[in-house]
């Protein structure tokens, strides 16, 4: 079976005066491409950039994302991993979610724990399921898998145990409907 190519839904900007004409007046000199997604602005920005970003987000005071809401990892296959962050402002009542891109081979980033003290786990987690490496984490020890589980990252889609597991999965929703358990 080969996985299928994954497909992006048609990038719709957002509003005007929207958090990304927030964002493009505080940062006149980034590149961020911005698209409305359900609820969030969302902002694609380069790596090398994302710190910057995540900083004027939560310091200047027309944007004032205190709140890191999640950060979480994303496993793209060959087009790469993706760092997602999602901020909320109390001040402003606005969302925000910004999105960078690492390719397979070099997934470094530099870590956001000096800017939220509550990226720590976030990134923890993201590091031990995805195997992205946040330079700088004051701590960046694995909070669900055993130290010396490196190996490989269940997360991500060539995890060497993908297929185990769905032929688990299917087993138990057999054994299930074989003992009357499944649903209905």
């Amino acid at each position: 079976m080969s996985p299928e190519e994954p497909q992006e839904a048609p990038a719709v900007p957002p509003p005007p005066g929207s958090v990304a004409d927030l964002f493009a007046a505080v940062l006149p000199d980034v590149k961020l491409q911005a698209a409305q997604g359900a609820l969030d602005v969302i902002l694609t920005v380069d790596r090398g950039d994302v710190v910057r970003v995540l900083r004027a987000a939560r310091d200047d005071p027309r944007l004032d994302f205190k709140y890191l809401r999640c950060l979480s990892g994303v496993d793209h296959m060959e087009h790469g991993l993706e760092v997602v962050y999602n901020l909320y402002s109390y001040t402003h009542k606005h969302n925000v979610t910004i999105k960078t891109r690492l390719p397979q081979d070099d997934a470094r980033l530099p870590s956001a724990t000096s800017i939220w003290r509550g990226a720590d786990w976030h990134e923890r987690e993201a590091a031990e399921m995805f195997g992205i490496f946040f330079e700088g984490h004051p701590n960046l020890v694995p909070l669900l898998l055993p130290e010396d589980m490196t190996d490989h990252h269940p997360l991500r889609k060539d995890n060497p145990l993908a297929e185990i597991e769905v032929w688990q999965a299917e087993r138990a929703g057999l054994a299930a409907a074989e003992t009357g358990e499944a649903e209905e």
